[in-house]
């Protein structure tokens, strides 16, 4: 695991060099939005009202996961309260544009527990406590391959945050 970590720090850092922290973002952001290829055909999740929306908004949380693990390896906390901020702002039940009465269930109660762990992951970084913070970040990460591994079986578990 701790290879997968690294790697994916020194592609981060290797992709990002010269850059400012915003740009890089604002680039993986663009290039997520461009990509829409993977929208699903119809019927396969009716109750997304607004797939590419969705979509999009799914990425971002990949890209801010990502962001997120290097600022914690980083231990750099000024970046870890804004990351956190919007991930506890992020809702994947509200970006399907449907009303929460027509989703799945066991859509909703993901959602809900996504919310659960990301308050636990706010808490573990105000300690600013690196491994509390990596321990509450992977259960936030689990949760998301949980909610992929019934909704969008094409990902295998965690391929979406490599």
């Amino acid at each position: 695991m701790k290879k997968y970590i690294s790697f994916a720090i020194l592609i981060l850092c290797i992709a990002g060099c010269g850059k400012s922290e915003k740009e890089r973002h604002e680039e993986e952001i663009s290039a997520t939005a461009m990509d829409q290829s993977e929208v699903s055909s119809k019927g396969e999740h009716d109750f997304i009202k607004n797939e590419k929306g969705f979509i999009v908004h799914m990425k971002d949380i990949k890209v801010l996961l990502k962001h997120l693990q290097a600022s914690i390896n980083k231990e750099d906390w000024k970046a870890i309260q804004q990351d956190t901020k919007k991930l506890k702002n992020s809702s994947p039940v509200v970006y399907t544009g449907a009303n929460k009465d027509d989703l799945p269930t066991e859509f909703v109660k993901l959602d809900v527990q996504f919310h659960l762990d990301t308050l636990e992951l706010v808490n573990a970084c105000q300690e600013k406590n690196k491994d509390k913070a990596m321990a509450a970040f992977f259960k936030v990460v689990n949760g998301c391959d949980e909610c992929h591994a019934k909704f969008n079986p094409k990902e295998t578990s965690t391929s979406w945050f490599r």
